[in-house]
């Protein structure tokens, strides 16, 4: 235990925002990740001076029915069953964890982050926008892309939006091995994002994403059910090919034409100078020629291959 308070409860420590606990000794940024991640699960819990008691949360009294277990089977319930179906899925215990929380909105992007505390720098450490659950996991210029790559392999569209991706999740038995693709794919770029943010790791190209996905996938064989094995093996030689071949770039209509562009966000672009055969190739697209985000983000533009 590296908390002081060992003999207090989760209510007694609890103050609506955070958990006022010390620490015995420094911790590193692995382990502060792992604290986050239990104010996370701190903050879905509603307290109450009450003794605990189980309760049925699928009707008004809190009293187990089969009418009431019947609605929730047939989705007529009044919770969403997308919730409970993350636990079905074929992935580690971490990953549940995490699904859990994506599907609840709750997984510490900035904008969740800022409701605890003051966050200097809002924005997305893939682009300029302000980073939100939607945003990183569908809207940013990364998970398009990757969300691309993983259609083509899967062979369905899917990355679109959450609802893309819930879908499957009450249908695992059919879709098992493409929510073991998809759940990889958002632990994936969460891993990335936060080995950014707190390791300094630096953003090279979808295709080193797409090497940690097949690197994970792989590492998870054996969770996949032997009937479903040939499948998840063919879908995984897919990914292990677009990985190990695919010449990532991004294609953005710029002024009419189509060019093979690197990304980089306005902020970078501030901060460097460039010799001039490179500043000759630097275009400014406008929010216009890319989607309606209501911000200018700069290229870097090369020729094709």
């Amino acid at each position: 235990m590296l908390v002081n308070e060992k003999t207090q409860s989760v209510f007694d420590l609890w103050d609506g925002v955070d958990l006022k606990c010390t620490f015995r000794r420094g911790v590193d940024e692995r382990l502060m990740i792992r604290w986050q991640e239990i104010i996370q699960l701190a903050s879905t819990i509603v307290f109450s001076d009450e003794e605990d008691s189980l309760i049925w949360t699928f009707n008004c009294r809190g009293v187990y029915s089969s009418q009431s277990l019947y609605k929730v089977i047939n989705f007529r319930g009044i919770k969403s069953v997308h919730v409970p179906a993350v636990w079905n899925l074929k992935v580690p215990p971490r990953v549940h964890f995490f699904l859990w929380l994506f599907s609840k909105n709750k997984v510490l992007t900035r904008d969740n982050l800022s409701l605890r505390r003051k966050v200097n720098d809002p924005s997305c450490l893939f682009c300029s926008e302000k980073e939100s659950v939607n945003h990183l996991f569908f809207d940013c210029a990364v998970a398009k892309q990757m969300w691309c790559y993983l259609s083509e392999i899967l062979d369905r569209n899917v990355g679109m939006d959450f609802l893309s991706i819930r879908q499957m999740w009450i249908n695992n038995s059919r879709c098992l091995v493409d929510n073991m693709f998809c759940a990889a794919a958002l632990w994936g770029l969460w891993k990335l994002r936060n080995d950014m943010c707190f390791q300094g790791v630096v953003w090279r190209s979808v295709l080193s994403l797409l090497i940690t996905i097949l690197n994970m996938l792989t590492s998870w064989t054996l969770l996949c059910p032997m009937e479903k094995r040939t499948e998840f093996s063919l879908k995984l030689e897919k990914l292990r090919r677009v990985a190990t071949s695919a010449k990532v770039a991004w294609l953005n209509k710029v002024e009419n034409e189509w060019e093979t562009l690197m990304y980089k966000s306005a902020l970078d672009w501030k901060q460097k100078t460039y010799p001039k055969e490179v500043q000759k190739r630097l275009v400014v697209a406008s929010d216009t020629c890319l989607e309606p985000k209501g911000k200018w983000i700069s290229f870097l533009g090369f020729e094709k291959e």
